[in-house]
């Protein structure tokens, strides 16, 4: 069971810092991971839609309309990180709602997701390396060890970009059913 903590020792492991037991204890290390753990979790699910995060909604327009521009809008769910996709390409995004002219809106999106039992093997390896980066610098001084973990992190995301992809089944352009042979 992976837990915060856990991915924070880790984290805190690699740049040779003291562990902690709990995000809330009052130690100096344990300060600096609360100030940059939620930050660092959501710049990473913004980063690459993590399967572990992607979550799917369709909405109702609201009863206020908007003011000019579009014929709808919409409010976004308060977890919602990042749009992957919609079933309309004309639409714009404002503060928390989504305007367009379709009358119904089917959301692709990624959440934030606070449940580390549900994290990606992946996403966790990233997290701590993005962690890694962030708390290096203040806590050793370490510019270049700081910069090594964050190209790490960021190798590390094409690798998943590319076993998620492998994941996902392609897009199929052409059947069988398409070229059936006929008699004359």
């Amino acid at each position: 069971m992976t837990t915060k903590t856990d991915i924070a020792n880790q984290a805190l492991s690699l740049i040779g810092a003291d562990s902690i037991s709990s995000f809330e204890e009052n130690t100096s290390t344990a300060r600096r991971i609360r100030t940059v753990y939620d930050t660092s979790r959501k710049a990473l699910l913004r980063l690459h839609p993590f399967q572990c995060a992607v979550k799917r909604i369709k909405l109702s327009p609201l009863a206020t309309q908007p003011e000019f521009g579009y014929a709808y809008q919409y409010q976004l769910p308060d977890h919602l990180i990042r749009i992957i996709n919609t079933n309309t390409e004309d639409y714009v995004v404002e503060t928390d709602r989504l305007l367009s002219n379709s009358t119904e809106l089917n959301l692709v999106y990624v959440s934030d997701n606070k449940n580390e039992e549900s994290y990606d093997s992946l996403f966790v390896e990233c997290l701590i390396l993005y962690l890694a980066y962030k708390l290096s610098k203040p806590i050793t001084g370490s510019q270049g060890t700081s910069d090594s973990y964050y190209m790490q992190c960021q190798e590390l995301i094409k690798q998943a970009k590319a076993v998620q992809a492998q994941e996902t089944p392609s897009l199929q352009l052409f059947r069988d059913e398409d070229y059936t042979f006929t008699r004359r």
